[in-house]
């Protein structure tokens, strides 16, 4: 075996806690990809492909509708086939795994739903961004910032491991946090 996953394996074994950091890597390694133009988006949004000429999941979100109904009818059709529609893939089976009954905090940017439909608890998942619901009902993100702060007091100075999962290297949200504390806390393991 690879001896960066058996040190990867040993620091999660030996942590007291587990920070993870996720972005959009990890929904693409569901098969849930938010840029692409790919069978799936032509098949679950090819009207709106059709009628806007909208190329991606993202371009949709983001896209200057004619009307406040044509854009609440994407975010439908998102919310029911990314959310209501979504089955715990292989990757969110094996990351529970892999966290076990370790304590954890997660910060993420993707709006999915798919860590809590998985099985994380939703008080422990800061989505930076909000959620594909709070798009939907023009919500601003949920602010967990005193839970995210709790969390690293509670672990400061302990052994904790920083679990970077599908964040490209250019990521301004997530990235340099997760670097900056790595730098800051004298046992944290970055993974």
């Amino acid at each position: 075996m690879n001896k960066n996953i058996i040190d990867a394996s040993l620091a999660i074994k030996e942590a007291d806690a587990l920070l993870i950091g996720i972005s959009n890597g990890l929904s693409i390694a569901e098969g849930y990809h938010i840029f692409a133009n790919n069978d799936m988006f032509r098949r679950q949004f090819g009207d709106f492909q059709r009628k806007y000429g909208i190329q991606s999941v993202i371009e949709g979100c983001f896209f200057h509708y004619p009307t406040d109904e044509d854009r609440q009818a994407f975010l439908k059709c998102l919310i029911h086939y990314w959310i209501k529609e979504y089955q715990p893939s292989d990757v969110m089976k094996d990351l529970l795994a892999i966290v076990g009954a370790k304590d954890y905090f997660i910060l993420t940017s993707n709006g999915d739903k798919h860590l809590e439909l998985s099985g994380f608890n939703s008080d422990k998942i800061f989505e930076i961004e909000g959620s594909f619901y709070d798009l939907q009902r023009g919500l601003p993100p949920k602010n967990r910032n005193s839970e995210l702060n709790r969390f690293l007091q509670c672990y400061h100075g302990k052994r904790l491991v920083i679990l970077e999962l599908g964040i490209g290297r250019y990521n301004r949200l997530i990235k340099p946090s997760l670097i900056q504390l790595a730098f800051r806390e004298p046992h944290v393991k970055y993974i």
